[in-house]
């Protein structure tokens, strides 16, 4: 697959806004998903999409790449038409595009499991800040030579939910299901958040504090580990070379 010039993203946002607008947080998460793509490609475009309320969806073959964001959606509903339909855009890309790139982030991640067959299921405890995640022989083939280690990637996370049964024909690149890619190299999906830094999980701590049930020491510590270093951009340029290998 040959990309084109400028590079192209299309960016699903799987966030729910709220009801005066886009969210201070979405709005932050847009911004971080643009500098970060733009950092691994100069002069890349990125195009937003919302497939919750407008469910607008992007041409394929129009672009080079296409995200899918996090989300706080069940992604194994069967109720929630905006969800059934994410499900069906991934199976019919796949089905009509074959040589399409795209890569799933933490909710998007899960959805693409849950949309080829897998599952997903809570956690024993919410995940949040950098965490080193270990890689398996072959993601330390994938990620390695964009990374100071051989053996890890350091992420940002922020979940409650985990895939914990991948979709067919993946093959995992990290342990414990954290980043999985598919047998013809064109959906490659991550459970943490490279387009993540400090400041922004902070907010996102802050505006889903109660829902996390967080008290006060347990964010003190988890801020602590937020401020950690992290591979987020080092893993978004093998992103994007990925997105233009066959």
């Amino acid at each position: 697959m040959t990309v084109s010039t400028p590079f192209k993203a299309a960016v699903l946002v799987n966030a729910e806004n709220k009801e005066d607008g886009i969210s201070a947080v979405d709005l932050a998460f847009r911004a971080a998903f643009q500098e970060r793509i733009s950092s691994a490609c100069p002069g890349a475009q990125v195009d937003f999409f919302d497939p919750i309320v407008a469910q607008i969806y992007p041409e394929p073959a129009q672009y080079d790449l296409i995200v899918l964001t996090g989300g706080t959606a069940d992604a194994m509903a069967k109720d929630v038409p905006w969800v059934l339909k994410m499900q069906d855009f991934l199976r019919t890309t796949v089905e009509k595009c074959p040589t399409q790139k795209i890569v799933g982030i933490c909710w998007g991640h899960q959805i693409v499991h849950v949309a080829f067959g897998g599952a997903v299921g809570p956690m024993e405890k919410l995940e949040v800040g950098v965490t080193p995640i270990t890689l398996t022989s072959t993601g330390s083939s994938f990620y390695s030579s964009y990374l100071p280690s051989t053996e890890r990637y350091n992420i940002h996370q922020f979940h409650e939910m985990e895939v914990k049964t991948p979709g067919q024909g993946f093959i995992t690149l990290a342990e414990a299901n954290q980043s999985l890619v598919n047998a013809a190299n064109t959906i490659l999906t991550i459970q943490g958040h490279p387009e993540m830094y400090a400041e922004l999980s902070k907010l996102l701590l802050r505006d889903t504090q109660k829902y996390m049930g967080v008290d006060a020491a347990e964010k003190e510590a988890l801020e602590i580990n937020i401020d950690s270093p992290h591979d987020g951009i080092a893993i978004w340029k093998r992103i994007v070379q990925w997105a233009g290998e066959v």
